[in-house]
């Protein structure tokens, strides 16, 4: 048997190689040992799941389309920046490259969150297509409310004029910083819904998808780690209502400790099994 090691959920563990026939793995370490079965060898190091087996063997015409989609977000960005005509106009768009890969990874995440869930579950009836549908046109019309706000962040931190076509008007004004925290939060919100109502469905339809004991709390972990954006996202538009835009904003830095909750829970609930 071959031993090999990988990092999973910041924790270190073996994985012994059962046979080419069954294509499993048995994990030990922090983990107690347990079967899981089928495993795509070719997942390993592609960013997905190496445990979780991919059920989308083909790519299905939403997804194509959803591509489409989130290439196009990118190349509204694109397309807003003019050809330089001069070397101040060159400095200008060197200037505004930061809000640009900002809002290029931020979409990016989003579309690694809608690709992850049809390579995961493989179906695309029509109330996902059309919950999916509904994510690409939040996404297209956010694109440019996006940059704006990182804009306008990265401006506050750096202190570079990121808006030298504005002149003397003013940007953004104390009043305005409510609502533009306002308007951000209700997108998050919403898009992190759409996920939370595509996971539940995949979630409902598990015995359909005849999902293994691991890929149930990996269901489940995304399930809650929705939900938990949304929650995330409808604070901080409550205190941006209530006046409070800076408390908004900051609710957006637990994220990262949400998320290592999420992992924590996960890796307990397995133990638990484990040992039961």
């Amino acid at each position: 048997m071959k031993q090999r090691r990988f990092l999973f959920l910041r924790g270190a563990f073996s994985m012994t190689y059962v046979g080419k026939q069954t294509d499993s793995y048995q994990c030990r370490g922090k983990l107690r040992p347990v079967l899981l079965p089928a495993v795509n060898r070719q997942n390993l190091f592609s960013g997905f799941d190496p445990l979780f087996r991919h059920r989308g063997t083909e790519v299905h015409r939403i997804e194509t389309f959803s591509d489409a989609v989130f290439a196009f977000s990118i190349s509204l960005l694109i397309m807003s920046l003019e050809v330089p005509q001069t070397f101040g106009e060159l400095k200008v768009i060197i200037q505004n490259f930061l809000p640009f890969l900002a809002t290029v990874l931020l979409v990016a995440l989003f579309w690694k969150e809608q690709n992850r869930f049809f390579r995961y579950y493989g179906f695309s009836d029509s109330l996902v297509v059309w919950l999916n549908i509904l994510l690409l046109v939040v996404i297209l019309f956010y694109v440019y409310p996006l940059k704006f706000l990182f804009s306008v962040l990265l401006w506050l931190v750096t202190h570079v004029n990121y808006f030298p076509k504005a002149g003397d008007e003013e940007v953004l004004n104390y009043e305005d910083v409510p609502q533009l925290v306002m308007i951000f939060s209700i997108g998050y919100s919403v898009i992190w819904f759409l996920f939370f109502l595509m996971y539940e469905i995949a979630w409902r339809r598990r015995e359909y998808l005849q999902l293994n004991r691991y890929e149930l709390m990996a269901t489940k972990k995304e399930i809650r780690g929705a939900l938990m954006n949304v929650g995330i996202g409808l604070a901080s538009l409550f205190f941006a209502a209530i006046g409070f835009p800076q408390v908004g904003g900051y609710c957006f830095f637990l994220i990262p400790f949400g998320v290592w909750f999420l992992n924590w829970l996960k890796k307990r609930e397995l133990k638990t099994h484990n040992s039961s």
